[in-house]
């Protein structure tokens, strides 16, 4: 397979463009969803204040939603793979470009807060994609504090039924705080883009009721062959 079929060129101006426009509506689309199960938490949140504890059902529920776009997100902004779609590996590729004297396509100078902010992302998606053996670790410390339980013999497979208020309270503003900082970096690639386009950008909300035909699952299927993965 060749490299240029897994690889976007980002090797001219327009193709910067076409690749920070999807970056950008992909992201819009994650932010829509995550505003609204924002406001679904806060609805509970509000329910259930005052008492002691909330069903783990919504909390899973909840969770089971927000992480799968929490997820999609820090890949979109945070991911370094050569073969993402990423706006951290976009101003990494862009600035290595303009360090070696190819300054054809400008790199929007960042403050202070986005560099960090993209360095968080990069490490809340590498984070949040495997099951660090830190996490482990600081198990076995609050079972040594006696904080936690950790059987072996037999091996407790634990459903819950109710989580505090308090941690369900958390998620709540735990995922307010990612929209926000989301936000942030969202509306800096906006910017590099209107500067990269050479004029303003609008971005309406568009509700269509044409259905997502097949089209969209075959240009998936045809990714995924060429990254490897056999998809029948």
């Amino acid at each position: 397979m060749n490299q240029e079929d897994k690889q976007f060129p980002l090797d001219s101006k327009k193709n910067c463009c076409i690749y920070l426009c999807r970056i950008i509506s992909s992201c819009e689309l994650c932010m829509d969803k995550m505003k609204s199960y924002n406001t679904e938490l806060k609805e509970y949140v509000d329910k259930y204040k005052g008492q002691d504890t909330v069903p783990y059902k919504i909390y899973s529920e909840m969770t089971d939603k927000t992480y799968n776009v929490i997820s999609y997100l820090v890949n979109l902004l945070g991911d370094s793979q050569k073969v993402s779609i990423s706006y951290f590996k976009y101003r990494e590729h862009i600035r290595k470009r303009v360090k070696k004297g190819n300054t054809d396509i400008p790199l929007l100078e960042a403050t202070e807060e986005i560099s960090q902010l993209l360095t968080q992302f990069n490490r809340e998606r590498n984070w949040l994609n495997h099951i660090p053996e830190s996490l482990l670790i600081e198990e076995l410390k609050r079972v040594d504090e006696g904080k936690m339980e950790f059987p072996m013999n037999p091996v407790e497979i634990t459903h819950y039924n109710y989580v505090t208020y308090e941690y369900f309270n958390n998620l709540y503003l735990s995922n307010c705080e990612f929209y926000s900082r989301a936000r942030k970096l969202i509306q800096f690639a906006k910017k590099e883009y209107s500067m990269l386009m050479e004029c303003s950008i609008l971005y309406p909300r568009v509700y269509s009721d044409k259905p997502i035909d097949i089209e969209k699952s075959i240009a998936a299927k045809e990714s995924a062959k060429k990254q490897g993965i056999k998809i029948e």
